[in-house]
């Protein structure tokens, strides 16, 4: 059984920018939709499975890129770290990285984050950066529970 366990989940309450919501409260909802994308996608289908991640990755990168010019200047340093861990596939780190957007987003955009994993396949554990998701072995980097 695969388990996916993101630092960020599920979200709920993800809101794009309404009035008294900064502008970056949209880039951060659609971060939760992109790595949304990847939770649902079919695992069971490696090619159609990396070519989503591989789209993925790159809308999440070109999202964190845009939040960076909207965002407050002290999520800057975060947020370049959070683009480099997603283009080199360390979604561990991406969800450490992601801690301060995280605060900021449940802070001004009204972001809840509830813990949530899906499942299928062989048994290995990720993490990605904000949701749920199921990889198949190698595709990023995972951590495989120990034997016995």
């Amino acid at each position: 059984m695969l388990v996916i366990v993101a630092g960020c989940s599920k979200v709920t309450g993800s809101k794009s920018s309404t009035p008294g919501k900064p502008a970056a409260c949209t880039y951060v909802a659609k971060l939760d939709v992109i790595a949304n994308t990847v939770a649902k996608a079919n695992a069971g289908d490696p090619d159609t499975f990396n070519k989503t991640l591989q789209t993925a990755v790159q809308d999440y990168v070109t999202n964190v890129q845009k939040l960076r010019a909207s965002a407050p200047a002290d999520l800057s340093p975060s947020l370049t770290r959070v683009e480099a861990d997603v283009q080199q596939f360390r979604f561990d780190a991406a969800v450490t990285d992601r801690a301060p957007l995280d605060a900021y987003a449940s802070r001004s955009c009204g972001r809840v984050a509830a813990a949530v994993s899906s499942s299928s396949s062989p048994a290995t554990t990720a993490t990605v950066p904000v949701s749920a998701a199921t990889v198949p072995s190698g595709a990023t980097t995972t951590t495989a529970p120990s034997d016995g």
